[in-house]
């Protein structure tokens, strides 16, 4: 039976259980933040890439020639069902809606869409033999700039739970026109803990001779970090504290720490904008 043989790590390599909807998940620590909300028959994300064949309509040219292949964007969501109602959940379903300043059980849709509507959703689930515990294996999917793109939708039933479906589609940024507005992460169980460091921003914009402050996550705590700038004359930086330049322009903002003679990093990429 040379070919029926399953790989000795599948219980290693296993995604388990149905998972959770956070509104922030530091991968560094597998540290969740808020959960969305209860939900019934897990979760579906799909990636769906929009192709282009430059070579399909040239004279003795074969389809599909990977040099002439274009990836021109891709659409990515992540859908499911909600089985609890809140203000919260009601706002963040309706799309583009406010909650009333005056009554917080009220909330007003808009027909036009703020940028304060969009929001990074994460998905994260169970994964490998070692599940429990401060080092749980988990994939995680980031889900950036979401919108609920299907509106308020509740189907209720006879002795039975509401259940509010939603979409959530990513968007890209003109900030960052090429990063694609997800991110997977997947990281087995252990026993020990790996040294790690993690910021809360990997892209910025700032005004010229502006300031925002970075957030450094580390594995251990107490590790010291040292912050580095590519370009002191863009941007500088000082105990995560940015200050920019009087001129537009683009850096790297690095925050490292060393264990044991390893050094660990995560960037920032800074755009300095003109005042």
């Amino acid at each position: 039976m040379k070919f029926t043989k399953i790989p000795e790590t599948t219980f290693q390599n296993i995604q388990l259980n149905a998972g959770i909807l956070l509104d922030g998940f530091t991968p560094a620590t597998g540290v969740i933040g808020n959960i969305l909300g209860a939900t019934t028959g897990g979760f579906q994300f799909s990636d769906d890439p929009e192709f282009q064949d430059y070579g399909e309509d040239v004279d003795n040219c074969p389809k599909n020639m990977k040099e002439l292949k274009k990836l021109n964007a891709r659409t990515v969501a992540m859908t499911g069902n909600f089985v609890t109602v809140t203000p919260d959940i009601a706002k963040l379903l309706s799309g583009a809606a406010d909650i009333d300043a005056l009554d917080d059980t009220h909330i007003i849709p808009r027909n036009d869409i703020l940028q304060s509507d969009f929001q990074d959703i994460w998905w994260v689930g169970d994964y490998s033999d070692v599940n429990t515990g401060d080092n749980a294996g988990f994939v995680a999917i980031h889900l950036m700039n979401a919108l609920n793109t299907t509106g308020f939708k509740i189907q209720s039933s006879d002795k039975g739970k509401g259940q509010l479906s939603f979409n959530f589609q990513g968007h890209y940024t003109m900030e960052d026109q090429d990063k694609v507005p997800y991110e997977v992460y997947v990281k087995q169980g252990s026993g020990s803990v790996t040294p790690s460091i993690y910021l809360n921003k990997h892209s910025v914009t700032i005004a010229a001779e502006g300031t925002t402050t970075l957030l450094a996550t580390t594995v251990p705590d107490d590790a010291v970090v040292t912050w580095t700038s590519a370009s002191n004359t863009i941007a500088s930086v000082s105990d995560g504290v940015i200050t920019a330049g009087e001129n537009a322009g683009n850096t790297i903002i690095k925050a490292a720490i060393t264990v044991d003679g390893v050094t660990y990093d995560d960037t920032c990429t800074v755009i300095v904008t003109a005042s």
